[in-house]
């Protein structure tokens, strides 16, 4: 019996032995996985080596009216920290090493590959750079889900990186003859002018108000603030931003808020909860208050999609024969209570 367990130990161990010899051979046999280089920009600051990054002193050799106007952006305050990694310095934290740029400043077949121009670069590219210190803000995979990326929005579209003065109207001037002959601001920077008389005063490194920068693309939520009923973004009481969010952050990623709870932030007298209530109000419909509202504006009173019985009609169909009150529904003495009541199930009463 002895003789038999201490063969069964050997045969046990041998095994072991070539498993494990085989397992060592067929990690040397495999081919090293290359790692996978990061794509432009992030690949500048990738190859770059210490010797690489120069001083701003010498980008301002050509790029005067943009390093003076840089001393004066919110930006300034953080890339002239000492402290900062040398990659996360002055201009070449945003632009990326000026060594790799000049080096390669004569091809002119190929003048962007080796700095990170922001009206050149794709919109990918442009977040891309911009992430490596707002991280905080929101990542990449974040910024790919937004409704902006999808449409090949760029955060340059709305964001500057820097300016003189608040609006960056220095950056609006005809390039000098020196700037011409040397090919640099070549194109006119337009301000954008208001598209509101009474816009509130751009939020930092906004290139624009809010409603002026968004209404570029939002054009019929523009013609709708035009209409006799409209949340108060005209008269500057209001911004985009109040309702919308542009884009996630870390901490909350996206809120994916109904439109009630929009809504109640400014109406919290018509949000109940109430013993009897309008469907809308308790977001068991679809649309919540957009149901009877329209959320920018409209010609009706309220901003009402639709004016007199015809909006309850669209629910309420089989009254639509047998009611005829005056106006409205709620103008004619009834259903007064339209969003909810405590007393009332057909809401005769608050």
């Amino acid at each position: 019996m002895r003789q038999v367990r201490h063969k069964t130990l050997v045969l046990l161990i041998t095994l072991s032995t070539l498993a494990f010899i085989g397992v060592l051979a067929a990690s040397f046999a495999m081919p090293e996985t290359k790692k996978k280089q990061p794509s432009f920009p992030q690949s500048l600051f990738a190859q770059a080596k210490p010797e690489d990054y120069i001083g701003d002193e010498m980008c301002a050799e050509c790029h005067k009216s943009a390093h003076a106007s840089a001393g004066n952006s919110p930006h300034a305050l953080y890339v002239q920290n000492p402290k900062n990694p040398i990659d996360k310095r002055g201009c070449q934290a945003c632009h990326g090493p000026g060594g790799l740029h000049i080096a390669h400043l004569k091809e002119e077949d190929k003048p962007f590959e080796n700095v990170i121009s922001y009206t050149k670069a794709k919109p990918e590219e442009i977040a891309a750079a911009c992430l490596r210190c707002h991280n905080d803000t929101l990542t990449m995979a974040h910024w790919q889900k937004t409704g902006h990326a999808r449409a090949n929005i760029a955060c340059t579209a709305c964001h500057q990186l820097h300016w003189a003065d608040r609006l960056g109207r220095d950056r609006t001037k005809e390039p000098s003859e020196e700037d011409k002959e040397a090919g640099r601001g070549a194109s006119k920077r337009g301000v954008r002018s208001p598209l509101f008389p009474a816009a509130p005063e751009p939020k930092a490194l906004l290139k624009a108000d809010e409603a002026t920068l968004c209404g570029q693309c939002h054009k019929r939520e523009v013609s709708e603030f035009r209409k006799n009923f409209h949340h108060p973004v005209p008269e500057g009481r209001m911004v985009c931003s109040d309702c919308h969010d542009t884009h996630p952050n870390r901490d909350n990623h996206k809120r994916f808020h109904t439109a009630k709870q929009n809504c109640i932030t400014c109406h919290g007298k018509v949000s109940g909860p109430f013993v009897f209530e309008h469907d809308p109000v308790s977001n068991l419909s679809s649309e919540g208050c957009m149901e009877c509202h329209r959320p920018h504006g409209s010609h009706n009173p309220k901003m009402l999609t639709v004016f007199s019985r015809g909006l309850c009609n669209q629910c309420h169909t089989d009254k639509a024969s047998t009611h005829y009150p005056g106006r409205t529904c709620w103008q004619a003495g009834c259903h007064v209570a339209i969003h909810g009541s405590n007393h009332e199930r057909l809401m005769f009463r608050p």
